[in-house]
């Protein structure tokens, strides 16, 4: 993991409901540059070219009274077969990878900008761990994961493993991480294990 960045980029770890966004949101507290892949996918699919290909795909299933996207409906389509899933990937990921390299350089040359957070989803799977300097790994339990997604977003256990069975292994992720934070108590406790963190990232990768 190397960048020439001169400031640190740090990528989030984790399962899907372990909070990631929730930690990107304490680094952000921190001083630090906050990019989520899923506001820029959430931008995109509210593009018209975007929307017209997806109902050319899948049909009027995937659109909401309003003619906006019904992200739970792509959701049931893509988790349920990994070609389709492929699919919207291709589509979407080179305009999200532009929007992020965007966002870096504007990061990197904003002086009140401490570190640059990579809070998206796929990070390992799609190679976005090589632009990190540093790879932080979320640590929830299980329970405590398909409970908030049960409550967040109505998913059944069955549905979860089936998001989960698409990703990396957990315990590659773990490996691939040079920090933990543990997410299965109170914010205060997740803040202060952030603060710990960055400053250690700080220290090992200073600005350049």
């Amino acid at each position: 993991m190397k960048s020439s960045s001169t400031k640190p980029i740090i990528g989030i770890l984790g399962a899907i409901g372990a909070g990631k966004s929730t930690v990107a949101a304490e680094f952000a507290k921190l001083g630090c540059g906050v990019i989520q892949a899923d506001q820029l996918n959430h931008q995109l699919l509210q593009q018209p070219e975007i929307i017209a290909q997806l109902i050319d795909w899948w049909g009027v299933r995937v659109i909401n009274p309003d003619g906006s996207v019904n992200r739970q409906a792509l959701g049931d389509i893509v988790f349920e077969d990994s070609r389709e899933l492929k699919k919207l990937t291709l589509l979407l990921h080179p305009l999200i990878e532009a929007r992020q390299q965007e966002l870096i350089k504007s990061y990197q040359s904003d002086p009140d900008i401490n570190a640059i957070i990579l809070d998206v989803p796929l990070l390992a799977e799609v190679g976005y761990s090589k632009l990190c300097d540093a790879l932080v790994y979320v640590d929830t339990s299980k329970s405590a994961r398909f409970d908030r997604l049960r409550k967040k977003c109505g998913w059944t256990a069955e549905k979860i493993k089936k998001v989960e069975n698409l990703q990396l292994p957990l315990d590659k992720k773990a490996k691939m991480s040079e920090y933990t934070i543990d997410n299965n108590s109170d914010i205060p406790v997740t803040t202060s294990q952030v603060g710990r963190v960055l400053t250690m990232v700080l220290q090992k990768h200073p600005r350049k």
